[in-house]
């Protein structure tokens, strides 16, 4: 019975020596995740025209903080949706052509929406479930320019209120 206990406890020290190492293996590093693009959903584009009101916070060149005058956007738009929980703030972050290429340009977009989606829930009159964040990158611009042009219009969220 001993050599049996005895053998029990060296195969018990190899398991928990086996598990113990194959814990400690490191993965492999991961790739980047690459950030999809995320356009506005056909419901806002069904939407009139007069049943929407835009506001426009623009960001610096490759910045995604938000000036006193984006943060001014923000609180009027917070302001218009407050008691009304019927009402949905779509923001639609987006950034130029110049500076990164098409993967850098959709990352900044999706930080920059979500920095005011921060910003609004931070006001404390809209409620998380009152926002839609999208992002597109370089892909939909306010305004169009030639490749590689900076143009602050571009660097921007736009806060769709309807």
């Amino acid at each position: 019975m001993s050599s049996f206990l005895r053998n029990s406890a060296r195969l018990a020290s190899i398991a928990a020596f086996t598990l113990v190492a194959g814990c400690a293996q490191q993965s492999p590093p991961q790739a980047a995740a690459v950030v999809p693009y995320n356009p506005p959903g056909t419901a806002l584009a069904a939407l009139p025209a007069g049943g929407i009101t835009w506001y426009h916070v623009t960001f610096a060149t490759n910045s995604y903080r938000i000036d006193p005058a984006g943060q001014q956007a923000i609180n009027t738009a917070a302001t218009s949706m407050q008691n009304n929980t019927a009402l949905t703030a779509t923001l639609i972050g987006k950034s130029d052509s110049a500076g990164g290429g098409d993967a850098s340009n959709m990352r900044l977009s999706e930080r920059r929406a979500g920095a005011v989606r921060t910003a609004l829930l931070n006001t404390g009159m809209v409620q998380a479930q009152q926002i839609e964040t999208r992002w597109t990158g370089e892909r939909q611009q306010s305004g169009q320019t030639a490749t590689d042009v900076a143009d602050a219009s571009n660097r921007a969220v736009d806060i769709g209120v309807h």
